[in-house]
């Protein structure tokens, strides 16, 4: 993970609810998605259904771009480069816990009961670590 100038990048996404996913088609062309998102040492995380187009997107290209925005999808700060990673197991189970208790209740409970019951997952999390700026 790099640090070096990088402090002001991440602190932008620190205590924010949303931001502006850009993940890409096969063909390289952009697509902008608004997630709610947490930062946790230095890293950006986002849940979504594993089912979504942007996780396929993601699972086929992990290069990502992330801004902080409104809810709508509205840029409030500066555009960073990152590498996306769908989270498993254990690292997962912590993470959709840190969800929760900023966010409430991941959909609902007695779904998600029968959802795990049969081995299924209706939330994905995914991580987003942050790339330093190319130089000039």
């Amino acid at each position: 993970m790099w640090y070096l100038g990088s402090s002001n990048l991440v602190a932008q996404f620190s205590g924010r609810r949303y931001i502006n996913l850009e993940s890409y088609k096969k063909d390289g062309k952009a697509v902008l998605t608004p997630v709610q998102s947490i930062q946790e040492n230095g890293l950006v995380y986002f849940r979504t259904d594993p089912r979504t187009w942007k996780v396929k997107r993601i699972k086929r290209n992990p290069h990502v771009r992330i801004v902080p925005s409104n809810r709508s999808g509205k840029p409030t700060g500066t555009w960073v480069d990152g590498r996306a990673r769908i989270l498993e197991g254990q690292e997962s189970d912590r993470m959709m816990l840190v969800f929760k208790k900023e966010y409430g209740m991941v959909g609902n409970s007695l779904i998600n009961l029968v959802a795990r019951l049969r081995g299924e997952r209706l939330t994905t999390i995914v991580s987003i670590e942050l790339e330093p700026p190319k130089p000039n």
